[in-house]
This record gives C-alpha cells, sequence and structure tokens, in this order.
C-alpha cells in the first residue's frame, strides 16, 4: 500500500500569507496552473482511491488529476485544514504574535471557538483507520492542507508534534509513503513538477 499525500494549489490567501483554515478559498490562476502540472506528473501512477478535503481548493486540485484517471472522489470534512476558529483570515505573522503572548507553541495552543492540535490528530485518525482498513491492498491518494498533511504523516512515522510543526509542505507537494510491516516515507514534499515554472 502506497499513500500519495498532497497539498492542495495555490490560493489568494497564500499569496497574502492568511490563516485559511476552513474559509474556503478557490485556487487562483496560478494554482490552477500548478495543479495541472502536478496532475501531469501523477497521470502514470497507479492510484485506485482518491480522497479529498471538501474545501474547495482540495477539491479543485484532486479534480485536475482526476482528468488522467477516470475514478470518483471521496470528499471528507475529516481532510480539512486545522480550524482556526477567531483567527482565520489573520496573517501568518499576527497568528505567531499571538501564540508569543500566550507562551505557547502551536501544538499547545487551541485556537478560540477553533481547533487544537490535538483536535485535528484525533480527525486524521478517524480517516486513516478507516482507509487502512478499506483500501489496505491499494494505493490512496489524499488531497489536503498543510497542517493536515503534516499530522497524516507524523502519525504514520511517529514523529512528536514539534518535529511535525517543522515538515514543509509547498503547494502541490507530494509525500508517498509506503506502508507494509512498518510505514517506509519514499518521498517528502517534492514540487519538482513546479521547476522551470514562472508563478
Amino acid at each position: 500500500m502506497k499513500l500519495f499525500i498532497i497539498r492542495h494549489g495555490q490560493t489568494d490567501a497564500n499569496v497574502k500569507g492568511l490563516m485559511q483554515g476552513w474559509l474556503d478559498y478557490k485556487l487562483n490562476e496560478n494554482g490552477v496552473k500548478q495543479a495541472k502540472l502536478l496532475a501531469k506528473r501523477l497521470k502514470k501512477e497507479k492510484i485506485d482511491v482518491f480522497y479529498s478535503s471538501d474545501l474547495k481548493r482540495a477539491v479543485m486540485t484532486a479534480e485536475e488529476i482526476l482528468k488522467y484517471h477516470k475514478k470518483h472522489l471521496v470528499k471528507t470534512s475529516l481532510l480539512r485544514e486545522l480550524n482556526f476558529g477567531e483567527l482565520e483570515g489573520v496573517t501568518y505573522e499576527k497568528y505567531v504574535e499571538i501564540l508569543r503572548c500566550y507562551c505557547l507553541k502551536k501544538h499547545e495552543f487551541r485556537n478560540p471557538k477553533g481547533e487544537s492540535y490535538q483536535d485535528i490528530k484525533r480527525r486524521v485518525n478517524l480517516f486513516l483507520r478507516d482507509v487502512m482498513r478499506k483500501h489496505k491492498n491499494q494505493n490512496v491518494a489524499i488531497i489536503a492542507h498543510g497542517i493536515t498533511n503534516r499530522t497524516i504523516i507524523a502519525e504514520l512515522l511517529g514523529i512528536g508534534p514539534e518535529k511535525a510543526a517543522e515538515i514543509k509542505q509547498e503547494n502541490t507537494c507530494i509525500n508517498i509513503i509506503e506502508i507494509s510491516s512498518k510505514p517506509k516515507l519514499l518521498m517528502l514534499n517534492d514540487y519538482s513538477h513546479l521547476n522551470n515554472n514562472a508563478f
């Protein structure tokens, strides 16, 4: 079994450095181009099942990939980005400043009227248990978000939350984890399909 863990393409909120969370941004023009390049890269991969977050930026990215695979897309709220609650839409710099005020690290903070790291970890584990049960002999594509992907990777590889927060996840990056006797990381944050393309 292989898991292809993929981040969505660029949105205007990404360009502005905003905390998107559950805000439902679409891909911008560059994001659509990125998703098309990603789709071409993945067109020859054997992928049996496709899951995505139900937010537009993930669904739009998945739909580009599916043009080459002709499979059904399963959308699920379990793969949504961390809910930043009252802090959705603030800049990343402002968010870091707020964390400093609380003297907390990202994984220790519960977003006001939103989620904590433990909340997204629970969501991810619910999703992973279901996928492992249903698709243990298949290859699965998961199209989601930066923090969601980091959490999935961390849970599968047994990485603690502080190290997980350091995992880079660029727009349309690909991570591949092979699961046999134990999970093995084959690829991390690979976005080489975007090389030599001006965005």
